[in-house]
């Protein structure tokens, strides 16, 4: 059963990790089945966001911890994050570590009109993103893997143990994807910093369409930029769009300067698509809900970039 955060329980959460401040209100957020997370009112001063760690869930283990460390490494850089408040461990009051940090008061990029400046200020900060020297930003604790197959095949290692967590790794197109996959491992590039989830929900718009705030890093890593394109290219095809993921509009422009070969945008698709197949398992098991895509939709945008890999 999940945690009902009332504005009493809330105001000892904020006078626990120093925040302070009298909740007058506490509003879950829409996140599926991810980290927990309310919009907090206070009474003398502006919202906050708490975020509870889950113990179960499609991204375990989780470590909202470590999520607060990147983002205050982070601070000083120009990608706008929010600003950590607090953080409390083990011994929370909630009866697992939260953290705490400032309400950005901007829309995400799902609900404003997808201007050509929405788009281009969305890929320019992803790029930014990547471009960060993270070694400058302390982001080494994020253990960096080699350049060659070493990112590819960890994430592959991650999402097979929350497989095998839920008992769906013998699933025929699960084992298959992974199969494809292991033979087809890209040649990634020294490793950059990676979002992780650039979902566009997570990138906040300002009124003259510029991406004002990133958030949701429970997911970053240094690893292969192209994990991060094939995400979205993941994500949209599961929406209907049928074509390569190097003819993404969001992604076809970075991966044109990135001078890769196609075969390795095409992987990291197939690579995400493994993941949503593992989390439409999860999410099917544990969620409130059932996911926003079928496992018709899974089935269907795994032949076409099987084939687009030439499996």
């Amino acid at each position: 059963m999940e945690l009902e955060l009332t504005p009493t329980l809330a105001t000892e959460a904020l006078q626990s990790c120093g925040v302070g401040g009298q909740a007058v209100h506490a509003e879950r957020l829409d996140g599926g089945v991810s980290n927990l997370t309310w919009q907090i009112g206070r009474d003398d001063g502006p919202p906050v966001v708490l975020r509870l760690e889950r113990k179960v869930g499609i991204f375990q283990p989780y470590n909202v911890r470590r999520e607060a460390r990147v983002i205050r490494c982070l601070e000083p850089s120009p990608i706008p994050v929010p600003r950590m408040l607090g953080e409390c461990g083990d011994d929370s009051p909630l009866g697992a570590p939260f953290i705490v940090m400032s309400w950005l008061d901007y829309p995400h990029m799902g609900m404003v009109p997808m201007t050509a400046e929405v788009i281009d200020s969305y890929r320019a900060m992803v790029e930014s993103i990547h471009a960060q020297e993270w070694r400058s930003l302390d982001l080494d604790f994020l253990d960096p893997p080699a350049a060659g197959s070493e990112a590819a095949l960890r994430d592959l290692e991650a999402v097979n143990a929350r497989a095998v967590a839920f008992n769906c790794q013998h699933d025929n197109l699960i084992a298959d994807l992974r199969a494809a996959l292991n033979r087809n491992l890209p040649d990634s590039p020294e490793p950059r910093l990676c979002h992780g989830d650039i979902n566009v929900f997570n990138y906040l718009v300002d009124e003259d369409g510029s991406i004002a705030g990133v958030v949701d890093w429970e997911q970053a890593q240094l690893g292969d930029p192209l994990s991060d394109w094939g995400l979205i290219t993941a994500l949209a095809s599961l929406k209907g769009l049928n074509a390569p993921p190097e003819e993404h509009p969001f992604a076809a422009p970075a991966f044109e300067r990135s001078g890769r070969q196609a075969h390795d945008l095409r992987y990291w698709m197939l690579h995400q698509i493994y993941k949503l197949a593992v989390i439409h398992r999860i999410w099917s098991e544990i969620g409130d809900a059932p996911p926003w895509y079928t496992w018709s939709d899974v089935e269907r945008v795994s032949e076409s970039a099987l084939m687009y890999l030439g499996e």
